[in-house]
């Protein structure tokens, strides 16, 4: 059994027997990015194992004391041996992966209420899948507020353009598409996965984590925190982001697929864009960056001017 399994164990232990230090244990969580992953095993170890108890009490119950002395420790060995299969066999097992919920957006944003109060906001053309006993394991395509109740209990992982993003209790913004992914922290603090980092990096309120390229390419930087999800009020506020990155995010609101040509595709922008129904989201953008629209097949591509003559 590793250590971070072992701490995991004596922490889910002491919020059951109500002496948790709770700073400490929210200090451990925060450490390692396994400390989260041995957290949440440990929890839904035990909720299987809740599950499985009036019928191991009845079984005990039907024997008589000699018996029962007998038995007890054959049912503690089961439920150790079941422990360990838990652990090793883990990513294998069916209730690992329980029943999902999918939500999702055409050209109106939704709110999603789940379980232990974390509210959800879907932007236009989003999808999120939602599963876990506990419903804190998502995957996203696309673009989602969160505000999530502080409970070092729960571990929150949001998949997102291929990385995992870890919180327990923080209100931020995602995107999400293909291996590009944007992370904006209004309050709190959330953990990003990286490639090659030994622990997630940690965003901070009022920053913006951006992750894009192969190989990765990651970047941070300070932001207002009233910028973050401003779609929510009508406004995409973009501060020093890369085309292509506008382009997708464009794309969601203004309902068609907007690219841009590879050599501007790195360009920066910065401006507030009024969103309205989204069909002229791409126009303002080419006319705000001396930039050309050309219409291919149903998408809008945008090239530079001289390109587009």
């Amino acid at each position: 059994m590793t250590d971070a399994w072992q701490a995991a164990l004596h922490w889910h232990a002491a919020t059951r027997r109500g002496d948790c230090d709770w700073d400490a244990f929210t200090a451990w969580l925060e450490q390692d990015a396994a400390h989260q992953q041995a957290y949440a095993q440990v929890a839904e170890l035990d909720t299987q194992l809740e599950r499985h108890r009036s019928a191991l009490r009845q079984r005990l119950g039907g024997m008589d004391a000699n018996h029962r002395r007998r038995a007890w420790p054959v049912a503690l060995a089961a439920v150790l041996v079941l422990a360990v299969g838990l652990f090793l066999t883990w990513d294998r097992l069916p209730f690992h992966a329980p029943a999902t919920q999918d939500y999702v957006t055409l050209a109106d944003a939704r709110e999603i209420a789940l379980q232990g109060g974390v509210r959800v906001t879907l932007a236009p053309g989003s999808h999120l899948r939602v599963s876990g006993s506990r419903q804190e394991q998502m995957d996203l395509t696309g673009t989602a507020y969160f505000d999530v109740p502080h409970d070092p209990r729960r571990m929150l992982v949001v998949m997102a353009g291929g990385r995992a993003v870890r919180d327990i209790g923080t209100r931020f913004e995602i995107f999400g598409a293909g291996n590009v992914l944007k992370v904006a922290v209004a309050e709190g603090h959330v953990s990003v996965d990286l490639p090659g980092a030994d622990q997630g990096v940690r965003v901070e309120a009022g920053h913006r984590l951006m992750v894009s390229g192969t190989p990765s390419r990651a970047e941070y930087a300070s932001i207002a925190a009233d910028d973050v999800a401003g779609w929510r009020a009508g406004r995409l506020i973009i501060r020093d982001e890369p085309l292509s990155l506008v382009a997708a995010q464009i794309s969601l609101h203004a309902g068609v697929t907007v690219t841009v040509d590879p050599a501007i595709a790195q360009r920066r922008f910065s401006g507030v864009l009024a969103i309205g129904d989204g069909s002229q989201l791409a126009a303002g953008l080419a006319q705000i960056m001396g930039l050309a629209v050309q219409s291919r097949g149903g998408a809008v591509h945008l090239v530079a001017a001289d390109t587009g003559r």
